[in-house]
């Protein structure tokens, strides 16, 4: 007699956890795997940091979805550590392009993260599901150097984006930002950002509030530099509404 059927699983690096994942990811990585024609474990940590930042970026600051052009216009994705030894673990790279990281929310990442690879754990593959694991390195595509198409939306947005610099917002105000609504950035979610309903909306991860000092002990783990706890401005949710 055949036993229950098991759900399919796989494993999820508790590092990608601390950046803003969870399964099941949001259309909007999902989008960014298909293009790049790669699989999450081929990423590296920063660069899933990079991805959940600016989604959280784009729906509770300047409240809209996600952008593609905003988002290509800001980085590239390249081989790690080098085009001829790619890993096959965290060999893809998210980088900013050359002189793009002045435009954009300053930080400076937190480089000493240590054996990431080895801190990992299983969870269920749960609907709709990632494709198969396959053991080989991502490979090059040149939509990895892809470019925005559409320069002139992508030059206003990043004026918006100049405006909250200006007023001192920063990436780590971004991540504190995120940890208040208490659900992870890169989650697929019932409510976007600037859809979200506050502390009854159906996409929290926990009804616990995340104190101030465990936020700040993840952003010095995240974060060079980061001395203090950052203010938050007004941003976009169910009340607040985006024009």
């Amino acid at each position: 007699m055949k036993g229950p059927m098991k759900r399919p699983q796989r494993f999820l690096f508790k590092s990608f956890v601390e950046r803003g994942l969870v399964v099941r990811i949001c259309d909007f990585l999902r989008g960014l795997l298909f293009f790049w024609g790669i699989q999450l474990r081929h990423l590296t940590p920063d660069s899933i940091l990079h991805i959940a930042i600016f989604v959280h970026l784009c729906e509770t600051f300047l409240g809209i979805y996600p952008h593609f052009d905003l988002f290509k216009s800001l980085f590239s994705l390249n081989p790690f550590p080098n085009l001829r030894n790619i890993a096959r673990v965290g060999g893809a790279d998210l980088q900013f392009h050359p002189g793009m990281a002045e435009k954009y929310t300053p930080y400076t990442l937190h480089h000493q993260i240590g054996d990431w690879k080895a801190e990992w754990f299983y969870i269920d593959n749960h609907a709709p599901a990632h494709s198969e694991r396959t053991p080989r390195p991502p490979r090059q595509r040149n939509e990895w150097y892809a470019r925005a198409e559409n320069v002139d939306q992508v030059g206003e947005l990043l004026e918006k984006i100049a405006t909250w610099r200006k007023e001192g917002v920063t990436r780590a105000t971004v991540v504190i930002s995120w940890l208040k609504t208490q659900y992870q950035s890169l989650q697929c979610r019932s409510h976007l950002g600037f859809e979200y309903t506050g502390q009854y909306d159906p996409s929290h991860f926990s009804s616990e509030k995340t104190c101030q000092e465990e936020a700040l002990v993840l952003l010095h783990n995240l974060f060079e530099g980061v001395d203090s706890f950052p203010l938050l401005p007004e941003l976009f949710h169910v009340r607040n509404p985006p024009r």
